[in-house]
């Protein structure tokens, strides 16, 4: 049997919920990237918020919190094929805890970690890379990352940012993170309605953006300029959306 789901956290628990109370899962994916199959059956689970969260809660209990994040953030990267390692993970650290951490050699707790290293590094490294502006009422941002990285650099905007009202968009997923007071919540969006539009404060906004890429062409020394090293820290990829690029 392939169980598929809506694409969410609590979809994919829920499946697993099913995997060991109704009937295992050969295969898991989100429905939308699901190809089909000329072997098994298919059948997509509904999102049982309840079921979700009493699969969270026995992992919590059965996991190290260093193994519970591993599989959060392998579920968060872009791999079309996570669901069905995080299965595997999920089966093993059942039967064995919190000694799951320390099996280097196993296949599928090796693609875990990996997964979540590269979904850790991207999110870090967006806590220097992202570029607010100044659209009345909030400060805006927005970026397209390679992984689902909003909930891990929420905590640390909506601290930072505490006494502003911010946006931070996801355009490649059509979500967004809203955060005041130092709280902060996700919705999904239609990206036409947050793009910043033109404002009375366009012109300041202009100058800013002049001055701030002024700086950055200008404090550089150039015999200690290193493009292939600046590369590795600011991607290519990444550069769109960062003021000093543009």
């Amino acid at each position: 049997m392939i169980y598929l789901y809506d694409g969410s956290y609590y979809g994919m628990l829920s499946c697993v919920y099913e995997h060991y109370y109704t009937m295992k899962a050969n295969e898991i994916y989100a429905v939308q990237l699901f190809e089909g199959s000329l072997i098994d059956e298919s059948k997509f689970i509904v999102t049982d918020e309840v079921k979700a969260e009493k699969v969270e809660l026995a992992i919590k209990n059965k996991f190290s919190s260093n193994g519970y994040m591993d599989m959060y953030r392998s579920f968060l990267s872009d791999e079309p094929n996570k669901d069905n390692y995080i299965l595997q993970y999920l089966m093993a650290g059942f039967k064995m805890g919190a000694k799951i951490d320390r099996m280097y050699s196993e296949p599928y707790v090796i693609r875990i970690r990996e997964l979540s290293r590269r979904v850790g590094f991207e999110s870090h490294r967006f806590l220097g890379l992202l570029r607010f502006v100044e659209r009345k009422p909030y400060l805006y941002a927005r970026f397209e990352p390679d992984s689902d990285i909003l909930t891990l650099i929420g905590d640390h905007f909506a601290d930072r940012y505490k006494n502003e009202r911010i946006v931070i968009h996801d355009l490649k997923r059509h979500k967004a993170l809203v955060a005041y007071g130092g709280e902060w919540l996700l919705y999904d969006v239609d990206n036409q309605e947050l793009l910043p539009e033109g404002s009375e404060d366009d012109e300041l906004e202009t100058l800013l953006r002049d001055l701030w890429k002024g700086y950055f062409d200008h404090i550089g020394i150039e015999g200690r300029k290193n493009l292939k090293l600046q590369q590795a820290f600011v991607p290519l990829k990444y550069r769109k959306h960062v003021v000093e690029f543009n």
